[in-house]
């Protein structure tokens, strides 16, 4: 940022010929001590040179207020993950519901004479009831995926806390407009949620608020820390699926509105919570040395005539300094999370896939979702804990390496639990295949320590943005996916139906060997 267009104070009675170096002085000796106490410290333009020699990463991680602890940010992350994570996992099911009603109303014209309501497990029914759920998980995504970088950024600038409270009411607008199309069912189409994902816009949505959450805690955790603090943050999510899923298919046999509308309180709720406790952490990274020296040595002749060229070369160097985190490694990191999370999308067709396939109703059939919570809960408080042990006390590896072993037997019982869930000719074996995907599904938790270990720490904002983007993606094309080869399975019949799984087994296979090759620091 440019000293002239920071707004200092008294820097009208200058005149427009002086050098920056010059404004920056008068403004150091003519701000009163009150005036430099209460000065917000992101603005302050230039330090001592004493203090740019004594200054670390540590030190350019700055936070307004007192330092909260470790503990502190954690409890926090993991509070604003619950909360976040009920709104989502509540009305689930309850949702299913109501678009099925909707859409099968739609195929027979009851809306009117309830006489005329058939059966909403047809094949037409089910189709269009994939392909909304599909594209509307698309169509969430993509704004989110065009803004998440700037707000990454944003957030590397005035703080965390601003850009998660955005975040919060993005979900919220998002999921009102969700239920004001289901409300009105005869004024508005079906397909009109499809633009819920325009309120996006606003904060980047869900995916920036998991980043945020992610970026706490590393803000304030030591590598050996990491994995346990994320393993935290996910348990959050798994208690609240462990409770939410439950209750919300519970509430169906009363009313499905219920739980989706009751969502909508608690993501207030969230807003509020992040506003009284999240820290605003910001890291101010470095100006490039040589520019700064440029701006502090040339006369006022030469700043005027060089100012577009010096803007060019500063913009440049910012740029090259904000990509030095792109290396091989994250590369292939990143790839294994587009893979899982493109992967996961078919979690939404289980639900419709369990139903149609066993005749299960969507109340029974989220039950499973409710399994899989229950054994990851297992899995982080016992066997990830175990496993760290075992390789970083026994086989003394690194944690960095630790993490990738963790993530490689994680990705191997993903892969290995689809491809069950793709034969299951009965219920016992579709729960032996849920069983194996369960054990699995903390792949994202070690992966995310991995990376994390790979970026440099002043980049770390960017580099878990680069993860939500990359997750973004692989959520928004994998809805429609998933979903055409759902309908697809359906016109073959019979074997055919679990296709989806076979195909989420190759990916997470493919993620898996993306893992392997990489290299832990």
């Amino acid at each position: 940022m440019y000293p002239e267009r920071q707004g200092f104070r008294g820097a009208a009675s200058w005149k427009s010929s002086q050098s920056r170096w010059n404004k920056a002085i008068y403004r150091s000796h003519s701000t009163s001590p009150d005036e430099a106490e209460n000065e917000d410290p992101e603005r302050v333009p230039f330090l001592q040179a004493s203090d740019r020699s004594l200054q670390n990463d540590a030190d350019r991680r700055s936070h307004h207020g007192p330092v909260p602890s470790v503990f502190a940010v954690t409890i926090t992350a993991c509070m604003v993950m619950l909360i976040l994570d009920i709104t989502s996992a509540v009305p689930t099911a309850p949702r299913m519901v109501i678009f099925e009603d909707i859409i099968c109303r739609n195929h027979y014209a009851a809306w009117w004479d309830i006489s005329k309501l058939g059966d909403c497990k047809v094949k037409a029914v089910q189709g269009e009831l994939a392909l909304i759920n599909g594209w509307k998980e698309t169509f969430e995504k993509i704004p989110a995926l065009l803004v998440s970088i700037p707000y990454g950024a944003l957030a590397d600038r005035i703080g965390r806390k601003k850009v998660l409270i955005l975040a919060l009411t993005g979900c919220l607008l998002c999921d009102t407009w969700v239920a004001i199309v289901c409300l009105f069912p005869r004024v508005f189409p079906l397909r009109a949620v499809w633009m819920s994902g325009l309120w996006q816009l606003v904060g980047g949505g869900g995916a920036l608020v998991i980043s945020m959450c992610y970026t706490l805690i590393g803000d304030v955790c030591s590598p050996e820390k990491r994995t346990t603090a994320f393993s935290q943050l996910y348990a959050a999510v798994l208690i609240s699926e462990l409770i939410s899923i439950p209750l919300g298919s519970s509430l169906i046999s009363l009313d499905p509105w219920i739980p989706v509308l009751g969502s909508l309180g608690f993501l207030a709720l969230a807003i509020l919570f992040a506003l009284l406790f999240a820290p605003n952490f910001v890291h101010s990274a470095p100006k490039p040395r040589d520019f700064e020296s440029d701006i502090q040595t040339q006369g006022p002749n030469s700043v005027h005539s060089g100012k577009i060229r010096d803007r060019l070369s500063y913009t440049w160097a910012r740029v090259g300094d904000n990509c030095q985190w792109i290396t091989r490694d994250v590369c292939l990191m990143l790839g294994a999370f587009f893979s899982c999370q493109l992967s996961r999308q078919v979690s939404g067709i289980l639900l419709q896939y369990s139903s149609f396939k066993f005749n299960w109703g969507y109340a029974k059939a989220s039950y499973l979702i409710s399994l899989r919570s229950g054994i990851n809960l297992v899995v982080l408080a016992t066997l990830i804990p175990a496993l760290k042990r075992l390789f970083t006390k026994i086989w003394r590896s690194r944690q960095a390496q630790s993490d990738k072993y963790i993530t490689l037997i994680s990705g191997l019982c993903l892969a290995l639990g689809s491809f069950i869930i793709f034969l299951a000719a009965s219920p016992g074996v579709l729960i032996l295949g849920q069983i194996f995907s369960s054990i699995g599904f903390a792949f994202a938790v070690t992966a995310h320590s991995l990376l994390t270990a790979m970026v440099d720490p002043r980049h770390l904002g960017l580099a878990n943005t680069g993860v939500t983007v990359t997750n973004s993606v692989g959520h928004m094309a994998g809805g429609p996916l998933l979903a055409s080869i759902f309908q697809w399975g359906l016109q073959m019949g019979g074997f055919w139906v679990g296709t989806p799984f076979l195909f989420t087994a190759v990916l997470l296979s493919i993620a898996t060997l993306a893992v392997s090759i990489s290299n832990a620091p």
